[in-house]
C-alpha cells in the first residue's frame, strides 16, 4: 500500500494557494487591534450599489493618446483604423476590436492626474490611495486590506475565500503589498495565473486524509495550555494561516473556481492576462467571499519602439493581450447571473475600474521610438454597480497634454484617492473614517487630503452613475 501524506496531495496546489507567503508575512509591523475608528468631520453619504470590485491595473501605462483619449499627433502610428464613436469619443478599432462594442457599459474619466511619475511610486499608490512616505510606509496597509477589514462583518459561514485577491501584482513594480498595521488575515492572497491552472482538485481519499491530519492536529492544538494564538501577532497569525488554509483548500468551490474552458481561454486571449480574467470572473460566480480583486496586466512600459511591431514587446502587442481579455470580462460579467440576487448579473453588482498609474507623453515621439511617462492627464474607464455606460467625462486640449474641463463638479483634477473613495462608497464603506492608534501615532484617513501641494478633494466620483 502506497502511503501519502499531506505534503503528497497538496504539492501541485502549491504555487496556487499562496496563504502562506503572503497571508502570515502580510503585516510588517505589530498590528492594532481593536482599532480606534471614528467617522470624519465631513458627513459622506456612501453609494452602496456594489458587493465586488475590480480593479484592473495597466502597468506600466498605456499610452492615452491613441488609447481612450485619441489624439491625431506626429507620433500617431498611421494603421490604427481610428473610427469615432460619439461626438466625444474616438477608437482605433485595430487595437480595440472587441472593446468598441462594449463602451456602452463603460464610463471614461479623462482628467485623471497623478501625484506620483515613477513605476514602483505610482504602482504603490494605486494599491494604497496615498503617496508613498517612507516614514510610514511599514504601517500602511492596502486598499484591498482595508475593504478586507471592514467587509469581515458581512463574511458569512459558508464563505472561505479570501475577500482580498489579486492576480499577476507579483509581476508589477510594487508588488503585492503587505497588510502593514492590520491583521495579516486582511492580506491579499496574490495568484500567479499560470501555476493557478495547473493545479488539481482533491479527490476523495486525498480529502479523507486531509480531515484526518486536521483533526488530530487540532487535538495537539487544543491539549497545549497556553493556546498559540496568545502568545502574540505571529503566532496568532499562523493560527489564522492554517484555518483560512484548510477551509479552502476542503472546499469544492476553490477547485471549481479554477477550471477553464477552452473555449473561454480563446475567447479571453491564452496569455497570463486573459486567463486572470477568467479566474476573477469565475470566482466572483462562485459568491464564496471575496469582493475585492486587484488583476495586473504587466508589461507596458514602452520608452522604446512603443509602436514597432518588431520590437519583443510593444503596445500593438499588449493592445492585443487587452481587448479579449478586459471586453470578455465584461461580457461575462453582464450575461452571469449573481447567485445572491438571481434578478442581478455580476456586472450589476460588481464595479469594475481600469486605468494605468499615469499616461504618457503625447505629440513626436522621443528619440527611441517610444513614449515618456506622463501624469498630469491621463483616463480610467469605470464600468458595472450603476454606472451610466456611453459617458465620458472630462476633456483635454488638441494633444491630450492639458485638462481643460475635469468632468466630476470640481476645479481640482480626480485622483487615486477619488478612485479609492469611489470604490469605497460602491460598496457602502464610509470612505470619511480614520483611524487614531496606529504604531506611530498618526492619524490613518481612509482617503488621504493631504497632497503634495496642501489639501485636496476627496469626493468619490459620482458623475460617473450619470
Amino acid at each position: 500500500m502506497t502511503h501519502r501524506t499531506v505534503a503528497d496531495v497538496t504539492r501541485s496546489r502549491r504555487d496556487l494557494l499562496k496563504i502562506g507567503g503572503l497571508g502570515l508575512l502580510g503585516a510588517s509591523v505589530d498590528a492594532v487591534w481593536p482599532l480606534q475608528l471614528r467617522a470624519g468631520e465631513r458627513k459622506v453619504k456612501p453609494r452602496g450599489t456594489a458587493r465586488n470590485v475590480i480593479f484592473y491595473e495597466i502597468s506600466g501605462a498605456i499610452s492615452h493618446v491613441e488609447g481612450f483619449d485619441f489624439k491625431e499627433t506626429a507620433g500617431t502610428p498611421k494603421d490604427l483604423d481610428v473610427h469615432r464613436l460619439n461626438s466625444d469619443l474616438q477608437l482605433s478599432r485595430l487595437l480595440f476590436p472587441r472593446l468598441e462594442k462594449q463602451m456602452d457599459k463603460l464610463a471614461i474619466v479623462r482628467s485623471m492626474m497623478s501625484h506620483e511619475e515613477v513605476h514602483f511610486r505610482g504602482q504603490y499608490y494605486q494599491q494604497t490611495g496615498r503617496q508613498m512616505n517612507l516614514a510610514f510606509a511599514r504601517e500602511i496597509p492596502s486598499i484591498g486590506s482595508v475593504i478586507a477589514m471592514e467587509l469581515e462583518q458581512r463574511r458569512r459561514a459558508a464563505d472561505t475565500f479570501p475577500t482580498y485577491m489579486s492576480f499577476y501584482l507579483e509581476k508589477g513594480a510594487a508588488g503585492a503589498l503587505s497588510t502593514g498595521f492590520l491583521p495579516p488575515r486582511f492580506s491579499v492572497v496574490d495568484i500567479n495565473p499560470e501555476s493557478a491552472v495547473k493545479g488539481g482538485a482533491l479527490d476523495e481519499k486525498a480529502v479523507e486524509l486531509l480531515e484526518e491530519r486536521w483533526r488530530l492536529l487540532r487535538e495537539l492544538r487544543e491539549s497545549r495550555v497556553i493556546r498559540p494564538a496568545s502568545l502574540g501577532r505571529d503566532m496568532a497569525g499562523y493560527e489564522d494561516h492554517y484555518e483560512t488554509a484548510h477551509r479552502l483548500i476542503s472546499d469544492s468551490r476553490w477547485p471549481a473556481a479554477f477550471k477553464i474552458a477552452e473555449e473561454d481561454r480563446k475567447r479571453y486571449g491564452n496569455n497570463p492576462v486573459g486567463i486572470s480574467c477568467i479566474l476573477a470572473r469565475n470566482v466572483l460566480a462562485q459568491d464564496a467571499g471575496t469582493h475585492y480583486i486587484h488583476i495586473c496586466h504587466p508589461g507596458w512600459d514602452h520608452h522604446v519602439q512603443i509602436w514597432d511591431r518588431k520590437a519583443s514587446s510593444n503596445h500593438y502587442g499588449l493592445c492585443a493581450e487587452f481587448d479579449p481579455a478586459f471586453s470578455s470580462l465584461l461580457e461575462d460579467l453582464a450575461a452571469t447571473k449573481s447567485k445572491s440576487d438571481p434578478s442581478k448579473t455580476l456586472l450589476d453588482e460588481t464595479l469594475v475600474v481600469c486605468m494605468s498609474e499615469f499616461g504618457r507623453t503625447a505629440g513626436a515621439l522621443n528619440n527611441m521610438a517610444g513614449r515618456d511617462h506622463y501624469n498630469k492627464c491621463f483616463p480610467a474607464l469605470f464600468a458595472g454597480a450603476g454606472v451610466k455606460g456611453g459617458t465620458v467625462l472630462g476633456r483635454t486640449d488638441a494633444d491630450g497634454v492639458k485638462c481643460l474641463e475635469t468632468g466630476w463638479g470640481h476645479k481640482e483634477q480626480p485622483r487615486m484617492e477619488n478612485i479609492t473613495a469611489t470604490m469605497y462608497s460602491a460598496l457602502g464603506i464610509d470612505w470619511s473614517k480614520e483611524i487614531h492608534n496606529t504604531p506611530s501615532g498618526r492619524t490613518y484617513a481612509y482617503v488621504d487630503p493631504l497632497g503634495p501641494n496642501g489639501f485636496i478633494p476627496t469626493n468619490d466620483i459620482s458623475t460617473i452613475y450619470g
